[in-house]
């Protein structure tokens, strides 16, 4: 299974993510602040990275920040309220243009979580195969 890490201060955001993508097949890591999350960051491979941009004590923009320096190639979700109707230069750092960075609108729809993260997941599961592949060819 594929690991997602989840940082969201909303025990219901958590809970609803960890449900709708454990249906999919993928595993989710939850943290209820920023400083847990640095913690679990190192101890596993995520595949993805989905950050609430309004954490407490320490703030989304921090973890990202973090998340980005620690693991430079792991897609970050942003999370976050202030997103909907939003101009790229109200949240400076955090261009929709950066790769490797989404957002996803709160509140959001589950069918727009799930198309979110199956569109970050399949470039990686393919890379995934191509490796274990080559690793029973070689």
């Amino acid at each position: 299974m594929t690991a997602i890490l989840v940082i969201d201060d909303e025990p219901a955001v958590c809970s609803v993510i960890k449900l709708l993508l454990g249906r999919e097949g993928l595993t989710v890591v939850t943290c209820a602040d920023g400083q847990a999350a640095l913690n679990v960051l190192p101890t596993q491979d995520f595949a993805a990275a989905l950050i609430d941009l309004g954490l407490e004590p320490v703030q989304g923009r921090h973890v990202i920040e973090s998340v980005r320096a620690a693991k430079p190639a792991l897609p970050i979700v942003v999370m976050s309220g202030v997103l909907v109707g939003e101009a790229d230069d109200h949240l400076p750092g955090l261009h929709a243009e950066i790769e490797g960075l989404h957002r996803l609108p709160k509140p959001f729809k589950p069918q727009s979580l799930i198309e979110l993260v199956s569109s970050i997941m399949t470039p990686r599961r393919k890379e995934v195969e191509t490796a274990r592949a080559a690793a029973v060819a070689g």
